[in-house]
């Protein structure tokens, strides 16, 4: 029985041209998925930077202003008008109060409570009641209005 080396040289040489090819194959797309995540980081900065820019116009700010907000701040218009909100000021932007919640004024509405239960009626306005009411003529409730 006569052995071919041949193909048993051949199969060895195939197998490692293989694993050759394969490992060129993964290098160049490990190369390539690089290139990708530089391109995508630098996309992201400049839409980042884009819309922090347009959010400081819209609000009337010089949009330089744009290198002093940090960059863990999300890149989303009403993070952005957050930021803006509470540290604007330091740069010049009109100050937006918040709504507060109505408090009642609790001491205020004692007193209010405490002049209506002890207070008593204003007489000027009854006795020129009366007086209208007890007009006689017209001359009378003309005089008592001022016509």
């Amino acid at each position: 029985m006569a052995t071919n080396y041949e193909y048993d040289d051949e199969d060895d040489n195939t197998s490692t041209d293989v694993v050759a090819q394969l490992r060129k194959v993964n290098r160049a797309l490990e190369k390539r998925a690089k290139e990708l995540e530089q391109e995508l980081s630098g996309l992201k900065t400049q839409t980042r930077q884009r819309t922090v820019k347009e959010v400081l116009q819209a609000k009337g700010l010089n949009p330089k202003i744009a290198a002093f907000v940090p960059q863990d701040i999300d890149a989303s218009e009403e993070a952005i008008n957050q930021w803006v909100n509470e540290y604007g000021d330091v740069f010049g932007a009109p100050v937006q109060q918040q709504e507060q919640a109505q408090v009642p004024d609790v001491a205020a509405h004692a007193r209010i409570n405490n002049m209506v239960s002890t207070g008593q009626p204003p007489s000027v306005d009854e006795d020129a009641m009366s007086r209208v009411l007890n007009a006689k003529t017209k001359e009378e409730l003309d005089a008592l209005l001022g016509l």
